[in-house]
């Protein structure tokens, strides 16, 4: 296959020099990270593992945990991923596009199905292969419309059948008993068992809480569930009995299997320790425990049984039955969440880069590689929240620690402040936040619509260099939720802007209103109840940028006039992540996804004319973030598909 070379397995780094260049959108030089992932299944041959992620399908050799192919990068957003029972074929769900059979050898798509009715794209579930490959099932638990279960021939896309369940309400999760006679789903109060060929409910059971995970028996006469709460049940389908309970697993997520050579085993996720648990229930015995982070799981056994997958904000690890439980396990490392923020170093060797939710990352921009930050780099107990780049070459970056929020300096490892969160309007990472381009002034919007303002004040103790926080301002006057806040260079002044379309400029040191800034009417109805919206400062602090629903507007920084209006396209409609290039005669835009769209557009303004330049195509999904090196010539985005691509703007300045 193309560029299949192998590369070793680890837990403390991530190599994408191999594949940095796979399937890039054009324009682009590289990508960094592999997708947030979706779905993970093992081939049962147990020779590959597929991993369904934001920007595509990616395959991988298990013995290496090498990657050897990435498909379906047109759209991305592989949902649900199936091997074929000889291990040929993989079936891949597109989010609100298409299912297609993949041959695994060849690398071609052999079939596409196609849903004649757009409705019959949403709300698909994992498909299936029949035992003999000749059919695909899949069920579609639409809301508020009657349920469907179709079957397609894999060689071919065409439909065999479709079976209505008259049945409005959501159902999930749900699977098919391995002779695809049965399916089973958790509705409202109850866990429902269906006739696939009828469409008929023969059995129902009671399941009032939060359902994880289904599974039948090999013979279909059993069916297990695996709640939130660390409790499984275990009912006799044709007579709908309960024939066991299994508790005892404190807080843990429970994910049933039964395995080919009988007996019901489980994988237990704690959310409140740092561990998950492999059981052989009906023995009540552990068969092994091996370190995990419950956040974001997909949890798969192998069809064996005798291998897990289980994915972390560490990546995806791989357990295997009578090996000894090395530590870290096995991992494949890449599978990233959101990219919040990203700063390029003096010097462009590398990108430091905050994932959301998850520990940053620094990225050799050369080598294409990736490290977990030091103590002394980006150190703190809590998550990193963001990274920012300061007037002086040195990067900042924020966490949260229960409820005291801190500001590192990268390369010190000591927090330059510590800042408790009493404030009522103000929790845990519940709005915006800005940081001053000197490190000196940090702003968050609460819930309640306020902007909380802390200033450094130096130590009187010439021993103490972090010297003391203090709020500084609290800035009261947008009537709806903050979507977003930028300092200027010199951090005297704030921009905020507000989802109904309220961009205000503040003086800081007299906690003053200047002005608003005036933004004309949305064209149209929205497609989102609740709009994003995106605000920045140029490097020079003479010019505010701001987006919204329509629109990228340009005012006066000084008085809040308007300066210029770029009406966007229609693909652009959602403008919400700007960036400046370092002499400010270039801006950098980037939008939300929406319906219709594949690919999310980036486009590169000139400044004084309005003039859009080049529009780059290549993230999925929403755009979050850029970052320009200090030349200008090269521009990283990062996006909610959980990849950084780098784009050379030297032919277009």
């Amino acid at each position: 296959m193309e560029n299949r070379k192998t590369q070793a397995a680890t837990s403390f780094s991530i190599d994408d020099s191999n594949i940095a260049t796979w399937a890039l959108p054009e324009g682009a030089i590289a990508r960094l990270g592999r997708g947030s992932g979706f779905d993970i299944a093992f081939s049962p041959d147990e020779q590959y593992l597929a991993v369904g992620t934001r920007i595509g399908l990616w395959l991988y050799e298990l013995s290496t945990l090498s990657p050897i192919a990435l498909w379906e990068t047109d759209r991305g957003y592989i949902q649900d991923v199936a091997f074929s029972p000889d291990s040929r074929w993989i079936a891949a769900h597109t989010l609100h596009e298409a299912l297609r059979v993949w041959d695994i050898q060849n690398e071609v798509c052999i079939a596409e199905m196609e849903f004649t009715k757009k409705s019959d794209r949403f709300g698909l579930i994992k498909p299936v292969f029949s035992k003999d490959g000749e059919r695909l099932v899949v069920f579609n638990k639409r809301r508020e419309r009657n349920m469907k279960i179709q079957v397609w021939c894999p060689r071919t896309g065409t439909q065999l059948s479709e079976t209505e369940i008259p049945y409005t309400h959501d159902v999930y999760p749900t699977c098919f008993s391995q002779d695809l006679n049965l399916l089973a789903g958790k509705c409202a109060e109850f866990i429902a068992v269906w006739c696939v060929e009828t469409g008929e409910q023969i059995a129902q059971f009671d399941w009032s809480e939060r359902l994880k995970r289904l599974c039948f028996s090999p013979c279909g006469r059993f069916l297990g569930a695996g709640g939130f709460k660390g409790t499984i049940q275990v009912w006799n389908v044709e007579n709908e009995r309960l024939e066991g309970t299994y508790t005892g697993y404190k807080d843990a997520w429970m994910y049933p299997y039964y395995p080919p050579e009988g007996g019901l085993i489980a994988a237990a996720v704690f959310s409140s320790e740092p561990k998950a648990e492999v059981w052989h229930l009906e023995k009540d015995e552990k068969i092994d425990t091996f370190e995990h982070q419950p956040e974001s799981s997909f949890v798969r056994f192998s069809e064996s049984g005798t291998q897990l997958a289980c994915s972390d904000p560490h990546g995806i690890k791989i357990w295997t039955k009578d090996k000894p439980t090395v530590h870290p396990l096995p991992t494949i490392q890449g599978h990233s969440g959101t990219v919040s923020s990203l700063v390029f170093a003096p010097d462009d060797k590398m990108l430091v880069t905050a994932y959301r939710g998850r520990t940053g990352l620094l990225w050799d921009v050369a080598s294409k590689t990736a490290q977990r930050p030091t103590a002394t780099d980006l150190p703190g107990p809590g998550k990193i929240l963001d990274v920012y780049p300061s007037s002086n070459g040195k990067i900042f970056s924020t966490s949260q620690d229960e409820d005291i929020w801190k500001v590192w300096e990268f390369g010190n490892g000591e927090p330059i402040a510590e800042i408790p969160i009493p404030e009522p309007g103000l929790l845990l990472r519940t709005g915006s936040e800005a940081l001053t381009p000197t490190g000196h002034r940090l702003a968050a919007a609460g819930i309640d619509r306020n902007i909380y303002v802390w200033k450094y004040k130096p130590s009187v103790n010439d021993m103490d260099m972090r010297g003391d926080w203090e709020k500084c301002a609290i800035l009261t006057g947008h009537p709806k939720s903050i979507g977003a806040l930028a300092f200027s260079p010199d951090g005297k002044r704030l921009a905020s802007i507000s989802i109904d379309r309220t961009a205000l400029l503040w003086d800081i040191d007299t906690s003053e209103q200047i002005t608003e800034m005036d933004l004309p009417p949305p064209q149209g109805k929205s497609v989102y109840r609740y709009t994003a919206v995106g605000i920045a400062f140029s490097p020079l602090g003479d010019i505010i940028v701001g987006g919204h629903k329509g629109d990228i507007m340009f005012w006066d920084a000084t008085d809040g006039k308007t300066l210029m209006t770029l009406p966007q396209p229609e693909e652009s409609q959602q403008p919400i992540a700007f960036c400046f290039s370092p002499c400010g005669q270039y801006l950098v835009s980037g939008a939300w996804w929406q319906s219709g769209l594949q690919k999310v557009p980036i486009r590169l303004w000139k400044v004084a004319s309005g003039k859009n330049i080049v529009t780059f195509w290549g993230h999925t999904t929403d755009v979050q973030c850029f970052a320009f090196s200090q030349d200008g010539t090269f521009l990283a985005s990062g996006g909610h598909d959980g990849v950084i691509y780098l784009w050379d703007l030297t032919p277009y300045l």
